[in-house]
């Protein structure tokens, strides 16, 4: 078994995780070569659908230095192991699932679970997620991050669901530890994927969540 990864050192150092979610298979290494070009180090990539097991696979091959892969939207053990077995070393769940938390522990993976509540999020720190997902992060406002943040000052959230541009920078001056992006740092047209435009975009969001 390998050693946990310490994702809060992890987040805190590079600030994004970079979600492919929806990204066919066959595009998922050109985009990880690109994402990590601009500076992303923390790779997140979605078991919601059929391209994420393949897309992981293809990314881990890569080899790239440095770069750190995770498995998101994992609601099941039987994702959790398809996830391990892709070469995912932490993995990402949108809600409370104490099975698939277990099996993270068990199997020397980082954890970050999902929770909203101040109850949800104690019992993800319980359940062996060093830093917790907030999520939707989006809806809920950096207002929501720094409220936390007052009974609980040591608590380390990494903000996702409707991150962007435009409230990246806010939701990291109100204290959060780091932030997933999806959609608005890789949405492009697939069949003909705008590659200038993409590093473009990652470089400007890191540099916003910079501190």
């Amino acid at each position: 078994m390998t050693s946990r990864p310490d994702l809060v050192s992890l987040v805190e150092r590079h600030r994004l995780i970079a979600i492919l979610r929806g990204v066919p298979s066959v595009h998922a290494p050109a985009l990880a070569r690109q994402l990590h070009a601009a500076g992303i180090r923390l790779l997140e990539v979605a078991f919601s659908d059929g391209q994420g097991e393949p897309g992981l696979r293809a990314i881990r091959a890569l080899g790239l230095p440095g770069l750190h892969l995770g498995a998101g939207t994992v609601t099941t053990l039987e994702r959790a192991e398809a996830a391990r077995q892709a070469g995912a070393t932490f993995i990402l769940t949108p809600h409370l699932i104490p099975r698939v938390n277990a099996y993270t522990a068990e199997h020397g993976l980082g954890l970050i679970s999902g929770a909203m509540t101040p109850t949800e999020i104690m019992q993800a720190r319980e359940q062996g997620s060093e830093i917790v997902k907030l999520f939707p992060a989006g809806d809920l406002g950096p207002g929501y991050v720094r409220s936390l943040l007052g009974p609980y000052p040591d608590l380390k959230l990494l903000v996702v669901g409707g991150l962007g541009a435009s409230n990246l920078a806010a939701f990291m001056r109100a204290g959060a530890g780091g932030a997933g992006i999806g959609g608005s740092l890789t949405r492009t047209d697939w069949n003909a994927p705008d590659w200038v435009a993409l590093d473009a975009r990652a470089r400007a969001l890191i540099a916003l969540a910079s501190p």
